[in-house]
Parts: C-alpha cells; sequence; structure tokens
C-alpha cells in the first residue's frame, strides 16, 4: 500500500491541508481560514482541527499516515520545527510548532519547511523537476521567493535561511524593499514592483488605459497584463521591463546555483508568454555561457496544489 502523508501549507491568510500519495494526487483537501491575528494557539488549533477533518474526510487515522509536512511563511529554523517570527503571522515568535502538532495528534514524523523551499521539493518531487537533481523553482507573485534543490537535497543553509532569492540586490540604487534593503530583485521584479512602476510612470502624467482598468483604485499587476495585450504602448514597456529585470535575476541564479531547471510559479507565471523571450535574452547576456547553455526555464507544474502537495513532499522526505 502507498505511504500516505498530510500535507499542510500554513499561510498569512489561509490554511490548506490536503491527504497525498507517494505518486502526488491529493485523495482529500480542505481549506480554512487562518485567522492569523488570534495568536499561535487558535492558529495551531486550526491546524490540527483542519487534519482531523481531512482524515475524517478520508476514512483515516493519524496511525495511518506516514507523517505530516508543514510549509509555512519564515523565518523559521527547520531543523528545530520552529517559526522565528514570520512576518503574515502575528506573534509567532519562537513558536515550536512540530513539537506542539506531535503533542496534540501523537504522532513523531512531523515535518516544517519554509513554504517556497517545500514548494521546490514539491515540484521536485511530484512536478516539472522530477528526476533533476539541481532544481531551482521560483515563485512570482506579490513577492519573489524560491528554493534550491541540489543533489536531489533542500539547500537549506546554516539555520534554514538560504536561497531568500527575492532580496538579492539587482540594484544597489534601486528603490527600497519591504525587507529595509534598496534594489532587491523582489522590488523590480515582483507582482508588487511591477505595479510600483505602474503608478509611477501614470502619476507622472503618463496616459495608458491601465488607470481607466483600475478606477479609483491604484494600478495592479493584472491591470498592466490586460492593457498590454491590447496593445497599450505604456503597458508593453512595462512588461518588457519585467522580462529584462528578470532575467537579470536570472543570470545572477544560474551563475550562483548552475542548475540544470529552474520551474517559475506564481500569479506572475501565468502571464510568462509576454516576457519569456525578453527575460531569455537578457539572461543569456549577463550569465556566464557554461551556466545559461546549461539550464532550461519553464513554467512549473503543480499550480494551485503546489502548497499541500510541497509540503507533503518534505514529509516524505523525513
Amino acid at each position: 500500500m502507498s505511504r500516505l502523508v498530510c500535507g499542510v501549507d500554513l499561510g498569512g491568510t489561509k490554511i490548506s491541508t490536503g491527504i497525498v500519495t507517494e505518486d502526488g494526487k491529493v485523495l482529500n483537501s480542505v481549506k480554512i481560514p487562518t485567522l492569523a491575528q488570534e495568536g499561535p494557539d487558535a492558529v495551531i488549533g486550526r491546524i490540527v482541527k483542519s487534519i482531523e477533518d481531512v482524515l475524517a474526510m478520508s476514512n483515516l487515522k493519524v496511525s495511518d499516515l506516514y507523517g505530516i509536512g508543514i510549509g509555512s511563511p519564515g523565518p523559521l529554523d527547520a531543523d528545530k520545527g520552529v517559526i522565528m517570527g514570520a512576518v503574515n503571522l502575528p506573534g509567532w515568535d519562537y513558536i515550536p510548532l512540530v513539537d506542539r502538532i506531535k503533542e496534540k495528534l501523537n504522532i513523531d514524523n512531523v515535518k516544517l519547511d519554509n513554504d517556497a523551499n517545500a514548494a521546490a521539493y514539491g515540484e521536485y518531487l511530484f512536478g516539472v523537476g522530477k528526476g533533476i537533481r539541481n532544481f531551482l523553482y521560483i515563485t512570482i507573485s506579490t513577492g519573489i521567493g524560491g528554493g534550491v534543490v541540489t543533489d536531489g537535497k533542500i539547500l537549506h543553509g546554516a539555520n534554514s535561511n538560504a536561497a531568500e532569492i527575492g532580496h538579492i540586490t539587482i540594484n544597489f540604487d534601486g528603490p527600497k524593499c519591504n525587507c529595509g534593503n534598496y534594489g532587491c530583485f523582489e522590488a523590480y521584479a515582483s507582482g508588487t514592483g511591477l505595479a510600483r512602476l505602474a503608478n509611477e510612470e501614470v502619476n507622472k502624467g503618463a496616459e495608458s488605459m491601465m488607470k481607466e482598468l483600475a478606477g479609483d483604485g491604484p494600478i495592479k499587476a493584472e491591470h498592466v497584463f490586460e492593457s498590454a495585450r491590447k496593445g497599450d504602448a505604456l503597458a508593453s514597456k512595462l512588461i518588457d521591463n519585467e522580462g529584462f529585470y528578470l532575467g537579470v535575476g536570472l543570470a545572477n541564479l544560474m551563475n550562483l546555483y548552475n542548475p540544470e531547471l529552474i520551474a517559475i510559479g506564481g500569479g506572475v507565471s501565468k502571464q510568462l508568454d509576454m516576457f519569456y523571450d525578453k527575460m531569455m535574452e537578457t539572461a543569456k547576456k549577463k550569465a556566464l555561457r557554461p551556466t545559461f547553455e546549461i539550464c532550461k526555464v519553464v513554467p512549473a507544474e503543480l499550480g494551485d496544489n503546489i502548497g499541500v502537495l510541497g509540503a507533503a513532499a518534505i514529509a516524505f522526505n523525513l
């Protein structure tokens, strides 16, 4: 019989939990609000309830599980199973999540990792990275995150905070990032960064249908893409810039990690066709030739299930 694990994707707004088979099939899953403002004890209670609910849906008991994997925002210490101050989880300062789950559910095999690392390992185990020993996953959405699999193992670094790729500096004199640094990859090439650049241009008086699409609110990344697809000149220029900035970041990552494959996921990746050519043209110019020529760049495969499947992959890697 195939081993079964429970994958838990703990986010700032929702908790997604599912029962997953060894070949990456999600048997049953549930999504509930995190209600992070209520604090760690309440959220841990909801994690436990979500696990119990999905077990009941699957006619399983905790003892039927090989393990439980949890993907969470960082920073965290994966070895100790401790969340050390996640930005989107108020009050989570050195919370021993793994020990709390073990105690409440009476199960030994519980594993915690950064959600981006979990996603990377999910794509490695179940998705487009299957069989690729040196693999890198990037998620481009509100921010930019990622994970590195090298020789089949997640690269954690000294205290589980390796591969914070959104915060490599691509322009030391650039805009301030949410991390406090200036000119981060994330500040330019994330969905948030793209929207910031669009709002700056329109606020300077540039004409664009992006303003009409946004109405009374700020321009968002989706307004930029929609306008560009309709032939808007400014939006098209911003998408070209998006491809350039992503290409600069990719070149850095190719030179740093020398992967065979880079998979791109996240909300912005759904528009990959609009900036792929510019991104690859830029990466080719800026990466070392051997690192560029060995590396393919493709869309991620796991889609909306990546959080649960990534967390499950962490459990299977116990």
